[in-house]
């Protein structure tokens, strides 16, 4: 078998690196208020370096006060970090993996509630029109030419620190909507002195960083940018090729590689595709590889065929695996070891991006609970193997089997369906979600691997586990549909959404689904695209609530588009055969014909047989859906955690 082309070593300037893949910067909170290094962090980058990546650049990091974007991002404004950074940069080479860091000033995105002075940009603009969801609504202040200078002063004082640090490079935020960006793009730079207009004023700012930041580390050192190779969506948007004639004065500036991203609220890198589409970036990147002599690295939903495929076509020369490298750290070491199968697979979920965009303190990842917890969720082998009974084959079930036979526990798995899966298989058949089918098949192939006796079509009874004399119960049987309670609900055609998306249950042209949360919406888009008439109706006052930021506004646009009428507010009067009567929140009653009526209206536990069995096994447990209907992210969790406490 070849040597893949993404194993070879490669270099950035005099950086040496033993592999062509590349942790990117992305931001995860889990510095301390003020800006400081943790343990947790450093155990985070630790596992990234341990599991195989050759380059791990550190995440956005601010260099100013007036600079800062986010409560717990770190921060290389001031000598007073350089203890905490050098502890950082120690455990990174720990691995044979170099270490960079990236270096940031949000501009008109940095927030006055954290460095108490209003934000600075090119122009003076209110940030509600931000590229970034949850961002915006302050007007920042037009920076002057003297307060330029001190910025790239700021820039080169920040690169400075990173080299004492023990950093092997610096990369040059010019991405994403910050201040770098804004300076570059016209949408955001209306100036009309030396530093905007056209393209080599408005790249001034950038050039004189990378000189700057030179001129204070010396040439050798590798200094590096990061420039959206297109902003979509962006009115005067930075195009293909302005972002080209940038690279091209960045390398002219010394910058000694590019690393292409791009932004905008329809940047394909931060929006689920109708099916997975890998390597969404890569014409960028090889556009920009077309125009520059300095190594291209290319990033955007990347997976190992498809960097293959990009490398041996010269599009890029570095590949940088975001996501993939938050849900499987040994990502690059499993692609040495030629174990793609054992890859826990990134679902493309966009949680840990709704949790930079939210008001949570820290990422997290459905897939991987140990995200964040590299310490204390290490796999240690169990002191006493023990004879375990999982009840129920869902995401909480499958994690929690897999987890307590990497520690040695003799597992048993119960599942009373046909197949393995639980609520995931419902989850991978609405349109935009075919990633999350990768899930179950992962932790499928894991537990065959790790011998666990599988039971299909087992229905478990207090009586059957007495007989099976198990150590250990651990009960992750999911939840029952809740019905709600409308008058005459029993005369109509009425179907639940699950079955709906298993194509178990017939469903009408006139089509009206109550509920109107995740489920709900799903199930109207999936019904609309086979040509459906569908509404949608609530009793709350907004649809999809729950959905995280980056990708309720694209969700409710598609129901839109394709013709799902939305009702929120209103109070159920009574179901008739003919179809629903309502009260809308105006006080109008409303009848709307529907041949079938579509339930999404929620769940409830299923805990009949943790009741049941309680005192009966010398151990129980109830993990998953049966404690609180919740996410694919709470399911991983709690089985997970289980596995490790048993």
């Amino acid at each position: 078998m070849r040597k893949r082309r993404l194993l070879e070593p490669f270099r950035i300037g005099k950086m040496e690196l033993k592999n062509r893949i590349v942790l990117p910067p992305m931001l995860c909170k889990y510095a301390t208020q003020e800006g400081y290094v943790t343990e947790r962090l450093k155990n985070y980058y630790e596992a990234r370096a341990r599991g195989g990546a050759a380059l791990i650049i550190v995440e956005a990091t601010y260099i100013h006060k007036q600079g800062w974007c986010y409560a717990t991002q770190l921060s290389i404004r001031d000598d007073k970090y350089l203890p905490g950074l050098s502890e950082l940069t120690q455990v990174i080479h720990r691995h044979g993996a170099k270490a960079a860091i990236q270096l940031h000033h949000g501009g008109r995105l940095a927030k006055s509630a954290l460095s108490g002075m209003q934000p600075v940009a090119p122009s003076a603009i209110a940030s509600a029109g931000s590229p970034l969801p949850g961002m915006g609504g302050e007007v920042s202040k037009e920076l002057t030419v003297k307060e330029i200078a001190e910025i790239v002063n700021c820039f080169a004082e920040a690169a400075l620190r990173a080299r004492k640090a023990g950093f092997d490079g610096v990369e040059i935020h010019g991405a994403h909507g910050y201040l770098v960006s804004q300076f570059l793009s016209r949408s955001y730079n209306k100036r009309q002195d030396s530093y905007g207009g056209n393209l080599a004023n408005r790249t001034r700012f950038l050039v004189e960083v990378i000189k700057a930041i030179k001129k204070a580390v010396g040439g050798d050192y590798p200094v590096w940018c990061r420039i959206n190779g297109m902003e979509y969506g962006v009115n005067e948007g930075i195009t293909l090729e302005e972002a080209q004639g940038t690279a091209r004065m960045a390398q002219e500036a010394g910058s000694d590689a590019i690393h292409v991203s791009a932004t905008g609220p329809k940047a394909p890198n931060n929006l689920p595709s109708h099916t997975f589409v890998p390597a969404v970036l890569e014409e960028l990147a090889a556009g920009i590889k077309k125009v520059v002599t300095v190594p291209v690295i290319a990033v955007g939903k990347m997976t190992p065929d498809a960097a293959e495929r990009i490398l041996a076509e010269g599009k890029a020369d570095l590949i940088a695996m975001g996501r993939a490298l938050l849900a499987d750290p040994e990502l690059p070491n499993k692609i040495a070891e030629n174990r793609l199968e054992d890859v826990t697979p990134c679902i493309e979920c966009f949680g840990c991006r709704n949790d930079i965009f939210s008001n949570k303190l820290e990422i997290g990842c459905h897939v991987n609970a140990a995200l964040g917890k590299e310490k204390e969720y290490q796999i240690i082998p169990a002191k006493k193997p023990k004879k375990v009974l999982v009840v129920g084959g869902g995401p909480a079930g499958m994690e929690a089997a897999r987890v307590a036979a990497l520690r040695g526990h003799r597992v048993t798995l119960w599942e009373k369906e046909p197949r393995l899966g639980g609520q995931l298989v419902q989850a991978a058949i609405p349109p935009y979600k075919d990633r999350v089918s990768l899930l179950p098949e992962y932790l499928q192939r894991q537990l065959r691997k790790l011998n666990v006796t599988i039971e299909l079509n087992k229905e478990a009874t207090v009586a059957l586990i007495e007989e099976f004399k198990p150590e250990v119960v651990i009960l992750a049987t999911g939840v029952k549909p809740l019905l709600p309670e409308i008058k005459g609900l029993h005369k109509a055609h009425v179907v639940q959404a699950g079955d709906v998306l298993e194509n178990k249950a017939e469903v009408g042209n006139r089509v009206v689904i109550i509920g109107g949360e995740l489920v709900g919406c799903e199930t109207a888009e999936f019904l609309a695209e086979r040509g459906k008439k569908v509404l949608v109706m609530r009793r709350g006052p907004e649809m999809a609530t729950g959905v995280g930021p980056s990708l309720r506004p694209f969700l409710l646009d598609r129901l839109s588009e394709k013709g799902v009428t939305l009702l929120t507010g209103v109070r159920y009067n009574e179901v008739t055969s003919g179809g629903i009567v309502v009260t809308t929140k105006d006080g109008e009653k409303k009848i709307f014909k529907a041949d079938t009526i579509v339930l999404a209206a929620g769940a409830v536990p299923d805990q009949k047989l943790y009741e049941d069995i309680k005192g009966k096994v010398p151990e129980v447990h109830c993990i998953g859906d049966c404690v609180e209907p919740r996410t694919i992210r709470d399911a991983i969790g709690d089985g997970y955690r289980i596995g490790l406490q048993i």
